[in-house]
C-alpha cells in the first residue's frame, strides 16, 4: 500500500514539474501571457459574452476539426432543389430589401476553368456592404477594415453538396472589449441582415 502511495506522490511531483515548466515557457515565449490571463480574470476587459459566444465555440470546433478556418465561419447547407441562380437571385433581392449594397462578385471556379480548360467545382464569392456602417466601424478601429466588405461564399464541396459560408461576426461583436452602444446596434443590424441573406439564400427564399 505504501508503495502505491509513494508512486502517486512521485506522479504528482512529475506532473507538477511539467506544469511549472510549460507555464514558465509560455510566460517567457509569449511575453507575460499568464499574467495577462490572470489580469483578465481579476479585472475583465473583454465582453462578458466573449467566452461563450466566441472563444469556446472556436476552440471546440478547432479541436474537433483541426481547421482554424472552419472555427471562424458560419455555414448553411443549400437545398438540393435550389439552383445556384436561385441562391444568387434570392440573396441579391434580400440584400436590396435590407438596404445592403452588393459591391461585387468573384466567379472563381469559372475564372479558373477559363484559364485551365479544366472543370472545377463551383465557387463564387458575393460581397455586400453598408457604406455608412462600414465607415462608422473603421472610425472606431482601423482594423475593422479587414472585415469589409461582408462576404458570402457559395461552394460545392468535394461530395457535391453546396454550402453558403460566411465569416462569423461574433468575433467582431463580442470578441474584444464591449463595443459602444451606437456601434453595437449597427453591427447587430448588419449581422442579422447577413444571416437572413445566408439562410434564405440557401433555401432560394425571397
Amino acid at each position: 500500500m505504501s508503495g502505491i502511495i509513494n508512486l502517486i506522490k512521485w506522479l504528482l511531483i512529475i506532473i507538477g514539474a511539467i506544469t511549472i515548466y510549460y507555464t514558465v515557457s509560455l510566460q517567457i515565449k509569449y511575453d507575460g501571457i499568464i499574467g495577462k490571463v490572470i489580469g483578465e480574470i481579476i479585472s475583465p476587459k473583454l465582453h462578458p459574452k466573449s467566452m461563450s459566444k466566441v472563444y469556446m465555440p472556436m476552440i471546440n470546433t478547432l479541436l474537433d476539426t483541426g481547421d482554424i478556418a472552419m472555427a471562424s465561419v458560419v455555414r448553411v447547407k443549400v437545398a438540393d432543389d435550389v439552383s445556384n441562380e436561385d441562391v444568387e437571385e434570392a440573396m441579391e433581392s434580400i440584400a436590396t430589401a435590407k438596404g445592403i449594397r452588393s459591391v461585387g462578385m468573384l466567379p472563381l471556379s469559372e475564372m479558373v476553368e477559363l484559364q485551365t480548360s479544366d472543370k472545377q467545382r463551383f465557387l463564387k464569392i458575393y460581397q455586400y456592404c453598408s457604406p455608412r456602417t462600414a465607415m462608422t466601424m473603421v472610425d472606431y478601429s482601423d482594423a475593422f477594415s479587414a472585415y469589409l466588405p461582408c462576404r458570402l461564399a457559395l461552394i460545392e464541396d468535394k461530395s457535391g453538396q453546396r454550402w453558403l459560408y460566411m465569416l462569423n461576426m461574433n468575433a467582431m461583436i463580442y470578441g474584444g472589449s464591449p463595443l459602444p452602444n451606437y456601434l453595437l446596434e449597427k453591427a447587430l443590424v448588419i449581422q442579422r441582415a447577413m444571416t437572413v441573406i445566408q439562410n434564405n439564400g440557401a433555401k432560394g427564399d425571397f
